[in-house]
């Protein structure tokens, strides 16, 4: 079972480059667009690519704004002539391969205009909703902005659910059956208030069922020594098969830790690979980025990239990775697993984004098991309800296993202001009256909340990633929230505050008419 989770956090019309937009440019250009049309053509020959894409409501609203539509295509014009200029740039210089590797990054973001302007009318969105009403994908949901489930406030917490259920409604015009725990961020009674609004069944950590030590996935930017990774007990279950969650008619699927690991670690998996392309080294001039990993201990001793030697490359990592499902099915059918389950979760900005090649890597992985009489991919209705029951612990996709990403000596503080900013809401709400203006107030207060609430500031803050740009983000939320709360309270809708109403009612412009 492929399990994709796609979040961006809510970037429109807050900020440009370095921070902001760009990140969502990066990944509709470099991930959503390549991999929905690689999809698209193995469906056409006829190949099944049952994948199961979370889409976070967030990504959907902006992926669906007209305005961050037409602004994309002004991004892919700006790359395509600055890889213009730096061909002739190259080729002025008697850098023939650099010159090169120019047109093949000219070539690909005008190919990719084309088929994001032609081939799917701009429409994202609509494209992976017609993939689900084929029986393609099934899209699954997750909290409203991506919020830490496990540490919110239970009104905020059921806040994010129900508005991640309602966007997902809006788009694809029936419920969703599945939800992502941001994160993987599980603690007993969330699936409670997953029942309560319909959902089937969700994705944990391995470690959540199995015990044992946890996978160390967000690694960039922390001090392992200071980090206390968390030995749970184990429990002698497997993540082979699905489980209901003890007394509960919901299903819970674990991420294989094997699948996991081989894929998204740059340590030991195959993105730091030495013929991949390099991430972190680009043109100063244009951010286009010439050379491929070779050397991991230091940035400038790098060779210039190879896109035909890559995508060998690909081939033969794909071929590995089924091998190793093969063997990985084999062992768990010596220990009585009939039809082993295998569940590779992973974030869907990994391919093609952080690693460039591979959406190419996963094509060929799916092309592989197509071919392949013993492996199967399979979406969670083809599973069919769990018989087994399991006990989960406390647990998430984060170093350490628990909470330690998103709660630490530098996040704490903001925690404070999440729980102040909570009961902010609550309060104004006591004051607010039926007209129109106060309840939009009171709407674009809900909004700031949860966006103070996404998990994304917290993870840029502990990882010192963005810092600045995620406390400024967090800062301006919450004090806009701060400044309804005040009119509101005191009655004082005047025309001063309707015309700034009217200015963050367009720079935070999301989760409208439901």
């Amino acid at each position: 079972m492929l399990v994709l989770h796609s979040h961006i956090p809510y970037v429109k019309r807050q900020g440009r480059w370095p921070f902001g937009e760009v990140w969502l440019y990066e990944s509709m250009a470099e991930t959503y667009i390549p991999m929905l049309q690689s999809w698209r053509r193995m469906w056409e020959e006829g190949l099944k690519v049952p994948v199961t894409l979370s889409l976070s409501p967030t990504l959907l609203e902006q992926l669906s704004s007209k305005y961050i539509q037409e602004e994309f295509i002004s991004y892919l014009k700006e790359r395509e002539n600055l890889a213009a200029e730096e061909e002739r740039c190259f080729l002025a210089a008697a850098k023939p391969e650099m010159a090169r590797l120019a047109s093949f990054y000219y070539n690909f973001y005008r190919d990719i205009r084309r088929d994001f302007t032609v081939e799917m009318n701009k429409d994202i969105v609509g494209m992976v909703r017609q993939m689900q009403k084929e029986g393609e994908i099934e899209i699954i949901t997750t909290a409203a902005t991506h919020a830490y489930l496990p540490l919110l406030e239970k009104d905020s917490l059921e806040r994010q659910v129900d508005w991640g259920k309602r966007i997902y409604q809006k788009y694809f015009n029936c419920s969703p059956r599945g939800f992502w725990l941001p994160e993987c961020g599980y603690f007993k009674g969330v699936e409670d208030i997953l029942l309560a609004h319909g959902f089937e069944y969700f994705y944990v950590d391995s470690h959540a069922i199995e015990g044992g030590k946890p996978i160390e996935a967000f690694s960039q930017g922390f001090d392992n020594e200071e980090i206390e990774i968390e030995t749970f007990a184990s429990t002698g279950l497997s993540t082979y098969r699905p489980y209901k969650v003890e007394g509960k008619d919901i299903s819970v699927f674990g991420r294989n830790s094997m699948v996991s690991h081989q894929v998204w670690s740059a340590d030991f998996g195959y993105p730091g690979d030495e013929d991949y392309r390099e991430f972190h080294r680009h043109s100063p001039r244009s951010g286009l980025k010439y050379w491929r990993v070779t050397d991991r201990t230091n940035n400038e001793n790098k060779m210039l990239y190879d896109p035909e030697q890559a995508l060998i490359r690909t081939k033969n990592h794909a071929w590995h990775f089924v091998n190793s499902l093969e063997n990985t099915g084999g062992e768990a059918k010596k220990l009585g697993f009939v039809s082993p389950l295998i569940v590779g979760c992973y974030d869907t900005e990994l391919f093609g984004h952080w690693w460039w090649e591979g959406v190419n890597w996963l094509e060929a992985v799916i092309r592989l098991i197509n071919a392949n009489e013993k492996i199967d991919m399979v979406l969670p209705a083809d599973v069919g309800k769990a018989r087994y029951e399991a006990q989960l612990f406390e647990s998430s996709w984060g170093m350490g296993g628990k909470h330690y990403v998103w709660l630490n000596n530098e996040t704490a503080w903001m925690w404070d202001i999440i729980k102040k900013a909570g009961e902010e809401f609550q309060n104004l709400k006591i004051f607010a009256d039926d007209s129109v203006l106060c309840q939009d107030a009171v709407e674009q207060a809900m909004k700031e909340l949860l966006l103070i609430e996404s998990s994304d500031w917290l993870f840029m803050v502990s990882s010192n990633l963005t810092r600045d740009y995620a406390m400024k983000r967090f800062f301006e939320h919450y004090t806009k929230l701060l400044r309804i709360s005040e009119a509101v309270r005191n009655q004082d809708l005047n025309a001063e505050f309707q015309q700034w109403l009217r200015k963050i009612q367009y720079e935070d412009d999301f989760f409208n008419n439901l």
